[in-house]
């Protein structure tokens, strides 16, 4: 008969044995049956039921399971695995305390001999809160002070459950050892086996003849990890092994005599996991990152790297935080005689601060240095960044939250150029100050309002006299609006008031004329459109717009040009009065914009065709510029701007935009988007843009990228640039990748020219790469950067990789 009863210290002891805490060695509840299995019989049920492969797949479900399904999402779980680890116990559980729950036992048979020793025998399963043990046999001798347990014994806590043929545990100095012990950690997929868990003492745990594996169970494990010892010290939140080797299949590849790594979240000073790899830019390279914990408040990532071609460098990290200041990082590296760099040293630093100074002031600062123009895809060796020309230089001051639809921010802004080559004409103004204020009454229906001002001083070093116009620039605008809105119609009429106010300096060359100029310019506008709706097994929609705007001429030749370009022509941008992004221009405006705009909705909700034209008709010519060079605009209409996009299905999406001037495309692009249920993925591109008189460089290029998989969890993947201007492909890229549940392997070939190169100067030359990367699941790898750059360059990437391999 099958008997239950509340059991305190042995469950305790088994439980304290891998997760610690106190011990009560009281009984709540007792009962006494007697025993009718022999010894011998027990021996030979223990021995056949025993079983590593039996133990890992009996919590290893095939993840369409329903159960399997609700843990993946609660859990980050591997798309590339059959099945899920299900362990007893979920992860995040709360776990009772020792001392203050009441432990129940169920047994086949249960002897109580408060004289000697008492015994559970059959299917023997002790219950705590968050808390779980299974065995064959448990026994607990008459002092109260040592239990053993054998048989199949199953330890089951917060996600994690191991199973070992033998359990001691001495109640009184909370001591005790597994005998071959296999285990699982549901969170990081990891499972293996030690001949022996000991634990020392309450904090500290030694594992003898350890493995560790993330790969399926029930083959030979694509890689796994072997260790002679390994020390588990909860008190100081690390972990210790000696004599450890890495394997690929059977194959030993990588020895480490110690090593010394973190088994929680506390920060402590310790070797991190080091990463290593090979590419054609640098050859050889191995990272050995070492953390320390300075403080509370701060520490520091040390990383000394070797890069075969180039030579050793070091790369750093410092975090801090502090009580009423803020927060922030200071990074950087230093490749001293670059052997690839005609021996020149390499230098990076960035530094980052953030302060919220209370529930209206915050503060952000940000200093960005690096040697030279090709530091990054060099020493990074990230090919998915790309090389920012000025590396910013920033202190703001912000403040917002005192009263609705006002914030303000003061900011001293410069920059590193990194291009030595670019004349000073070309280089960005550094703002020494800048101050931003912006209001707007917050009511979307009825009357609203609206200022902003930004007022900075501009200043350039520069060896060109001719281009000094360093100075301070105020502009002000002052507008009002009325929102008419209602589910048929819209008007909003808006009238503003601008100025812009310019203090040169005394050397500021302004074209011989150095009197301070003001300009004011009234502007108004009015945006009106109807509604039309028509509902059946579509629902369609469509809306014609008018948008009339109005502002006089004032002569702004001699104005300099401090941060402000043209505006790319696009459907929206026929609705706009501002020809100009930036507050060194203030427009000109006497034209009608006219647009029509058509939608066509599913009963999903999916809008299977949206389209738009529009047009502008102008009643008088555009004299306001940019540059001195450039010519007024005489042309009545802007030409015809049309678009286009529609969800096709689930899988496939099309858009496009196109722009005529003078019967001829000033722009264009269009996309089109494929993506399957199983991972392929297909996008094509074009692109082209015509010169403008304002200085915005022409281009036309085709892009294409696709992912396809093949068999086996292998797929090719590949992306393409092509400039049509110029002939050559500006970046070519393929490559083959397999994942697996375990580990993944990906090589890839790469052809291109950096952001910054003008292909039109001899002696720009293409570079090539040939990378290969090698992840060990569980274990990190040296880089994801195919996955990272592929993620910027093909549309569709990560939902590729979540569909990929799914039934």
């Amino acid at each position: 008969m099958k008997q239950q009863f509340k059991f305190n210290p042995l469950a305790t002891a088994i439980l304290t044995l891998l997760c610690g805490g106190s011990l009560q060695s009281s009984y709540a509840a007792s009962s006494e049956v007697v025993s009718t299995v022999s010894n011998d019989q027990l021996q030979k049920k223990i021995a056949e039921q025993y079983d590593g492969q039996a133990f890992f797949e009996q919590f290893y479900v095939d993840k369409n399971d329903s159960v399997a399904k609700q843990r993946q999402q609660d859990q980050k779980y591997n798309p590339y695995c059959q099945g899920v680890w299900v362990t007893p116990v979920e992860p995040n559980t709360q776990v009772s305390d020792p001392n203050n729950t009441t432990t129940y036992a169920d047994a086949d048979y249960a002897v109580y001999n408060p004289n000697g020793t008492s015994e559970l025998n059959g299917n023997v399963v002790i219950n705590q809160q968050g808390r779980q043990i299974k065995a064959n046999q448990v026994n607990i001798d008459k002092t109260q002070t040592y239990a053993h347990a054998q048989g199949n014994v199953q330890i089951a806590q917060n996600g994690m459950v191991s199973q070992s043929q033998d359990v001691n545990y001495n109640l009184k100095n909370q001591s005790g050892d597994l005998t071959d012990s296999y285990y699982i950690t549901e969170t990081t997929h990891g499972h293996g086996h030690a001949s022996s868990i000991v634990r020392t003492s309450p904090e500290k745990t030694v594992l003898k003849n350890a493995t560790y594996t993330t790969c399926e169970p029930g083959k030979s494990p694509g890689w796994k990890i072997t260790a002679k010892e390994l020390t588990l010290n909860q008190d100081t939140g690390r972990g210790v092994t000696k004599n450890t080797h890495l394997y690929i299949k059977n194959v030993p590849v990588f020895a480490l005599p110690y090593y010394n790594f973190p088994i929680d979240d506390r920060r402590t000073t310790g070797l991190l996991t080091p990463s290593f790899g090979w590419s054609s830019n640098s050859g050889f390279e191995l990272s050995l990152p070492v953390y320390l914990n300075l403080a509370p408040n701060y520490d520091m990532t040390v990383i000394p790297r070797y890069l075969g071609s180039r030579g050793g460098m070091l790369d750093g990290e410092f975090r801090y935080k502090t009580k009423n200041f803020g927060e922030g990082t200071i990074a950087g590296g230093y490749l001293p005689n670059d052997k690839d760099y005609n021996n020149q040293d390499r230098k990076s630093l960035k530094a980052v601060h953030n302060w919220t100074i209370n529930q209206y002031f915050s503060s952000n600062f940000e200093y960005n240095y690096l040697s030279d123009i090709d530091y990054i895809t060099d020493i990074k060796n990230d090919p998915n960044i790309s090389t920012d020309l000025n590396q910013k230089r920033l202190a703001q001051l912000n403040f917002a939250n005192a009263i609705p639809g006002l914030n303000a921010s003061l900011k001293v802004e410069s920059y590193q150029t990194l291009d030595k080559t670019l004349a000073d004409s070309d280089k960005p103004y550094a703002r020494l100050p800048q101050f931003l204020l912006n209001y707007t009454t917050t009511n979307p229906q009825g009357w609203q309002f609206e200022y902003h001002n930004d007022t900075a001083y501009f200043k350039k070093d520069t060896n060109e006299s001719s281009v000094i116009q360093n100075g301070t620039r105020v502009y002000n605008s002052f507008a009002t609006r009325y929102n008419f809105r209602t589910p048929w119609a819209f008007a909003i009429p808006e009238a503003s008031v601008r100025s812009l106010n310019y203090i040169y300096d005394k050397d500021a060359d302004n074209g011989g004329n150095q009197s301070n100029p003001s300009i004011i310019v009234p502007q108004f506008t009015l945006d009106t459109g109807l509604n039309f709706e028509k509902e059946g097994k579509y629902l369609q929609t469509l809306t014609p717009r008018l948008f009339y705007a109005y502002s006089p001429y004032k002569n702004q030749s001699n104005l300099p040009n401090y941060d402000t370009t043209t505006a790319s022509v696009s459907y929206d941008q026929l609705f706009s009065p501002y020809r100009f992004y930036g507050h060194d221009r203030l427009d000109d405006n006497n034209f009608v914009s006219l647009g029509l705009s058509y939608s066509l909705f599913d009963q999903q909700g999916l809008e299977r065709l949206k389209a738009a034209v529009g047009q502008s008709y102008y009643l008088s010519d555009r004299k306001v510029v940019l540059d001195s060079s450039d010519t007024i605009e005489t042309k009545k209409t802007s030409g015809p701007v049309f678009s286009v996009s529609s969800q096709l299905s689930n899988n496939f999406t099309i858009a496009s935009n196109l722009a005529w001037n003078n019967s001829a495309v000033s722009q264009a692009n269009f996309q089109t988007y494929y993506t399957s249920n199983t991972g392929s993925v297909y996008n094509l591109g074009y692109y082209k843009r015509k010169e403008t008189t304002s200085g915005q460089l022409s281009y036309d290029q085709v892009v294409a990228s696709f992912i396809q998989p093949v068999t086996d969890n292998w797929r090719i993947m590949g992306t393409v640039q092509y400039d049509l201007d110029h002939s050559l492909a500006r970046e070519y890229l393929l490559g083959v990748n397999y994942e697996s549940c375990c580990w993944t392997v990906s090589v890839y070939g790469r052809s291109y020219f950096n952001d910054l190169d003008d292909v039109t100067q001899a002696g720009v030359k293409r570079k090539n790469a040939i990378m290969a990367e090698f992840t060990l699941k569980g274990l990190g790898s040296f880089s994801n950067r195919l996955a990272s750059l592929l993620e910027q360059r093909i549309i569709g990437f990560n939902k590729s990789n979540q569909s990929w391999t799914q039934p």
